[in-house]
């Protein structure tokens, strides 16, 4: 008798999981305002080659600096055998290791 309560109750619990569950397609959604219409653009004010030369240093500029913390990044590595070269090359000659 006791085990027929006992899933009784565990299946009313999970009816009540599967209804709540399915209750939350009521939901409105936010109204984001009017739609979107070409009065919304933006109108260049500025002549396009010279905004377009200004963007282009700029990312050079940018491109230029990357580059050189990747060099000078990649250089401490080695130089600090962050990569382990010396275990990656084939073994040197017996000579040359015990001088």
């Amino acid at each position: 008798m006791r085990s027929i309560a006992t899933l009784s109750r565990l299946a009313y619990r999970r009816s009540m999981f599967v209804l709540s569950r399915r209750s939350a397609h009521g939901h409105e959604v936010m109204n984001p305002g009017p739609p979107v219409t070409l009065d919304y653009m933006p109108i260049p004010y500025r002549p396009y080659k010279a905004v377009y030369n200004e963007l282009q240093t700029k990312f050079n500029k940018y491109l230029a600096i990357s580059a050189a913390l990747l060099v000078v990044s990649l250089t401490l590595a080695i130089s600090e055998n962050v990569f382990a070269v010396e275990a990656l090359r084939p073994p040197l000659s017996y000579r040359i290791r015990n001088k």
